[in-house]
C-alpha cells in the first residue's frame, strides 16, 4: 500500500493518473456532444433524451458523483504536478519562443491557465443548466423539464455565443495537448504510429469542438 502511494506521488505517478483521468473525461465529452446536438434535429427529442438521463436517479446521482470525483482529481493532479515541475525547474526559461525543435507551443506551456477559463466556463455552465431555472413543458402526457428552451434562451444573445465558442476552443487546445501527453505517459507513443495517432487524435477533438460550437451558433443565426 506504501508503495502505491509512494508511486502515485511520484512525477511518473501523478503523469499517469492526469492521463487516464483525462481520458476518461473526453469520452464523457464525446457523449455528451453526441446527446447535446440532437437539439438541432428536434427539441421534443432533446427533451425526452434528457428526462430519461435524468429520471433514472441512482444512475444520475452516480454518473454526476463519478464525473465531480475525476474532474476534481484531474485538477489536484494537475496542481501538483504544476508545482512539482517549477520545484524541479525553479528558473524559468529566458526565451520561450518556440526554435522549430520543440513540440511546445503557447497551449501546451499554458494547460494550467486554459484549464483555469475551462473550470470557470463548467461553472457557469452547471449553474445555468444543471441548477438554473426549471422550464416545464408536456410532452406525451408528462410533464418534464424543457431543456430545449433553456438552450435555446440561453443562445439568444451574441455575447453567451461568443463565450461559449472560445471556451470550447480552449477546450480543443486543451484536449489536444492533453492527449499527445497522455499516451506518451501510458507509453502508448510510437514512432511508427506517430502520424497516424495525431491525425485521429485531432480528428476527435476538432469533431468534438465542432459539434458543441455549431450548437450555439446554429440556434442564434438559423434556429431550431
Amino acid at each position: 500500500m506504501r508503495n502505491c502511494c509512494r508511486f502515485f506521488n511520484s512525477s511518473i505517478g501523478l503523469k499517469i493518473t492526469m492521463a487516464l483521468t483525462g481520458m476518461l473525461l473526453c469520452g464523457f465529452l464525446l457523449l455528451h456532444m453526441l446527446g447535446n446536438v440532437i437539439i438541432l434535429f428536434s427539441p421534443e427529442a432533446y427533451n425526452l433524451y434528457s428526462f430519461k438521463l435524468t429520471s433514472n436517479k441512482i444512475f444520475l446521482y452516480t454518473a454526476e458523483v463519478g464525473l465531480l470525483g475525476l474532474a476534481i482529481l484531474h485538477i489536484l493532479v494537475a496542481i501538483k504536478l504544476s508545482l512539482h515541475n517549477r520545484r524541479s525547474r525553479p528558473e524559468r526559461y529566458q526565451n520561450k519562443k518556440n526554435s522549430g525543435l520543440s513540440r511546445r507551443t503557447w497551449y501546451s506551456s499554458n494547460m494550467i491557465i486554459t484549464g483555469g477559463i475551462i473550470l470557470y466556463f463548467i461553472v457557469t455552465h452547471l449553474l445555468d443548466f444543471r441548477f438554473g431555472e426549471e422550464i416545464m413543458t408536456v410532452q406525451n402526457s408528462v410533464t418534464i423539464r424543457d431543456v430545449a428552451a433553456s438552450v435555446i434562451g440561453e443562445f439568444q444573445e451574441m455575447g453567451d455565443v461568443i463565450f461559449y465558442v472560445v471556451a470550447i476552443t480552449l477546450l480543443m487546445f486543451h484536449i489536444l495537448h492533453g492527449l499527445r501527453s497522455a499516451f506518451a505517459s501510458l507509453g502508448l507513443e510510437y514512432p511508427r504510429y506517430e502520424k497516424s495517432f495525431n491525425v485521429l487524435s485531432k480528428l476527435f477533438v476538432f469533431g468534438v469542438s465542432a459539434g458543441f460550437i455549431v450548437i450555439p451558433i446554429w440556434i442564434y443565426f438559423v434556429g431550431v
